[in-house]
């Protein structure tokens, strides 16, 4: 397994008014590197690149690098990995701070970086926003990914080098856009994307589940989704991974079955090769935006599975599957009229594995670390009980198997 190396740096966003323009004020810490296995000049370079976007976008402006550097060294809040309630509340003591953004950095003993960020809000003490990952191996490729997080979590920079989103031969990708359905074309391959209403539910072992919960589905308890989304309306095709990425790693080669035999890794630079040819920004969801769209979301009826209490009306199983997968959208859909969120494969989710807890939550990501990411849903070789909407899987994020797919949200 490729060894990955987590740093962190942070942005700090502040709110003042300039000639009756409302302005907020940017500050990026250092980037730390945990593990001290990367170079200064990476490390510098970043918070230089990420500075130099943000002075860019309409409406920010860079707080002052030294007096961050003081804040770094006197309240040391990004050496420890993460950034707890307790920093937001002090950083927003003592900058005035509206918003934090928190960047990540993993590098393989390859030399690959994948670089993230997210923003938090620091009077509610939530994540307000995060992006994809996005890919480096040079110091110019570092400087467009740096960009790219900026513009997804900021906006457009006036000026900026680059454009992350270069145009793709063969055309422009296209999209139609209804109420609650948007059409996405790459190539000659379109796709539909299902609107999921923001809401509340109980997330984890509830009644419906019976005997069959295991105690990773515990404590059951209360989420929030504040904010609309899309999610996929099947699982990523063949046809449509080859558009993207060129390749069909699957094991039963079809194009409208579901694209399998993809790791976490794989799933995640497949988000970000689409959102580059398309100019939106699609991710793997969260744990919880996966389970509130398999539920139904705001038309859910408590089903025990994805669209019915009957595992075989909307399920590829071992009961059903002949050992092998299927075409997607053969059977019922769910109350969204999202397929297959029950049996057929595995679908990878972004968070890291962790336990559940009884305190309500609101737009949870799970937790900072991790060795396993989720998976959820169930698989054509798996019993009833793993294909139910509570259920949950995880791997390796390296790990790819004939079990595992993926689905796409975009926000």
């Amino acid at each position: 397994m490729k060894k990955i190396i987590l740093t962190l740096s942070i942005v700090i966003a502040t709110m003042a008014t300039l000639s009756a323009q409302e302005v907020k004020r940017v500050a990026i810490l250092e980037t730390v590197d945990k593990m001290d296995m990367v170079d200064y000049d990476v490390e510098f370079n970043i918070r230089a690149y990420i500075t130099d976007a943000v002075n860019k976008t309409p409406g920010y402006e860079g707080y002052d690098r030294v007096d961050m550097d003081q804040i770094n060294k006197e309240q040391n809040f990004q050496r420890t990995g993460m950034v707890s309630d307790a920093d937001i509340k002090k950083i927003g003591e003592m900058t005035g701070a509206s918003s934090i953004v928190v960047s990540e950095v993993v590098r393989s003993k390859e030399g690959v970086f994948r670089v993230a960020a997210k923003i938090i809000d620091i009077e509610k003490g939530r994540i307000e926003n995060s992006t994809k990952p996005y890919k480096a191996t040079t110091d110019d490729e570092l400087d467009k990914a740096c960009v790219s997080m900026v513009i997804d979590l900021l906006g457009t920079p006036s000026g900026g080098r680059y454009s992350p989103f270069p145009p793709v031969s063969g055309g422009n990708p296209q999209s139609r856009q209804g109420a609650d359905v948007i059409t996405i074309t790459v190539g000659n391959v379109s796709f539909d994307m299902i609107k999921v209403e923001a809401g509340s539910f109980i997330m984890g072992c509830t009644g419906e589940q019976g005997s069959d919960c295991c105690n990773g589905e515990q404590p059951y308890h209360r989420v929030t989704i504040t904010q609309d989304y899309y999610i996929g309306k099947f699982e990523v095709t063949q046809e449509l991974y080859e558009a993207v990425m060129g390749i069909n790693p699957s094991n039963w080669k079809s194009s409208d079955r579901p694209v399998e035999n993809v790791s976490w890794n794989d799933a995640q630079e497949f988000c970000a090769e689409l959102s580059r040819m398309t100019g939106r920004r699609f991710s793997l969801p969260t744990e919880a935006e996966w389970e509130y769209a398999a539920r139904g979301g705001k038309k859910s009826t408590g089903a025990k599975y994805s669209g019915s209490s009957s595992v075989a009306n909307v399920a590829w199983y071992d009961g059903n599957s002949g050992g092998q997968t299927h075409r997607v959208g053969q059977l019922r859909a769910n109350e969204l009229g999202i397929y297959d969120m029950s049996g057929n494969v595995w679908e990878w989710c972004y968070d890291w594995f962790g336990s559940y807890s009884s305190g309500s939550q609101t737009d949870p990501m799970g937790p900072s670390t991790g060795s396993n990411r989720v998976l959820r849903g169930g698989s054509w070789d798996n019993g009833a009980g793993r294909c139910r909407v509570s259920r949950r899987g995880n791997d390796s994020p390296d790990i790819r198997s004939g079990g595992y797919g993926f689905r796409v949200v975009l926000h």
